[in-house]
């Protein structure tokens, strides 16, 4: 070792005694400036079954992780040897990190609200009960078996209000249009947009209709008509899944499913929801 390496050493140490332990803060503001600021292309694709709608709290994450990152490289190049004239200086206080948005009281509880709402549809022919405090938005029109998508106006929605696209129940029927019941439901679920083509369902019986379900999927047919009701769950939230899961779909919900085709319309027609649900 000879006095050269001494004198790098010894500077190296200075750099990072001085250099400073976060970035300034305006290079948070301008990281955040950008990002509200720059305006992001809108692409519209509907993938029915698979609900494409982004969850604002997702969005958010995304948005301050994207600003971490850009902290963590200016940073970076002001800790080197090269940094600006700001080396030495003292470090300002760090920002306080702000509370991360937290699912409604139905989705963090150990059970989901008790069944205390009604909905009937005079369109597909089908009531249900619901949980308390949700909403419902009934169908306008036919439904003609393409798919499903937030919020569809061919379907009939039972969901939760702070959450919406991320919980939900989604009902709807159509004729078997010369079908018969066992292979309507066999190629409502061969569809790639139901999620169980590649799926293995098992039977089920709903109101006394024969069916099939998968997951949190029921198809069922009567009277001359095909129905379907799902219950859908985001993976946004980490759990959702398990407290409105298939156990509680086919032991707690499906028993309040009733099945009337007889009284279902193929043109829109007035829905029947109790006073406390109304969207």
């Amino acid at each position: 070792m000879n006095a050269n390496d001494n004198l790098e050493r010894r500077i190296a140490d200075v750099y990072h005694a001085e250099a400073p332990h976060r970035a300034p803060d305006w290079v948070l503001a301008n990281a955040l400036e950008t990002i509200e600021s720059t305006p992001q292309r809108r692409v519209l694709v509907r993938v029915p079954w698979r609900f494409p709608d982004m969850n604002t709290t997702f969005a958010k994450v995304a948005i301050a992780a994207v600003a971490v990152v850009v902290i963590g490289i200016v940073g970076l190049n002001m800790v080197s040897p090269r940094g600006s004239s700001n080396v030495g200086g003292q470090p300002s206080a760090s920002p306080s990190p702000s509370a991360s948005p937290s699912p409604s009281a139905s989705t963090s509880s150990a059970a989901p609200p008790p069944l205390t709402q009604s909905f009937t549809s005079t369109m597909h022919g089908i009531s249900t009960s619901y949980p308390q405090g949700w909403k419902a938005a009934a169908a306008t029109t036919t439904w003609a078996g393409a798919g499903l998508s937030w919020i569809s106006p061919d379907i009939d929605y039972m969901y939760d209000p702070t959450l919406k696209a991320d919980l939900f129940l989604a009902m709807a029927s159509q004729p078997l249009a010369g079908k018969s019941g066992e292979q309507w439901v066999t190629d409502f679920l061969a569809d790639p947009e139901s999620d169980c083509a590649a799926r293995t369902g098992t039977p089920i019986t709903v109101d006394g209709a024969n069916g099939v379900l998968c997951g949190t999927l029921a198809a069922v047919s009567a009277g001359g008509r095909g129905y379907f009701v799902r219950m859908y769950t985001s993976g946004d939230w980490p759990g959702l899944d398990e407290v409105y899961g298939p156990s509680w779909f086919t032991t707690v919900l499906l028993p309040t499913v009733t099945l009337q085709p007889a009284d279902a319309h193929d043109t829109p027609s007035a829905p029947s929801v109790s006073p406390s649900s109304s969207s």
